[in-house]
């Protein structure tokens, strides 16, 4: 894993894994959360990362993995730690990102891949 800066703008490489969604935290400055998966979401495992931007660039505050591609993230509108994450195998994931291990909570809801997620307010 690598970060670089180049003027205002930012880079982290994570070797086998490809960015599929980045969403900026509603309660941190600077804390973004990115859905990724391997094999550009065809086929492997999936890691959601949570990560700090400062001056000096990207570090990587916490990662955890799921068995498929996960393709979305959206932050939780009620907690800063609370995020949701949906993925390949048609489920959706609640993640806390002041635990060290996850998910909280997986919702089976759909036979076939989700690719957005939204957050609902009063669900989480």
């Amino acid at each position: 894993m690598s970060g670089a800066r180049c003027g205002a703008v930012r880079t982290l490489r994570v070797p086998g894994r490809h960015g599929y969604a980045a969403e900026f935290s509603p309660y941190l400055p600077g804390r973004l959360a990115c859905a990724t998966a391997q094999h550009y979401g065809i086929a492997g495992c999936g890691t959601l990362l949570i990560l700090d931007q400062n001056e000096s660039g990207l570090r990587l505050l916490r990662s955890f993995d799921w068995n498929d591609g996960l393709f979305d993230v959206t932050w939780s509108e009620n907690n800063e730690h609370v995020l949701v994450t949906c993925s390949g195998d048609g489920s959706l994931q609640l993640w806390d990102t002041a635990k060290a291990v996850g998910p909280l909570q997986v919702y089976k809801e759909h036979t076939q891949e989700v690719g957005s997620t939204c957050y609902v307010p009063g669900i989480c």
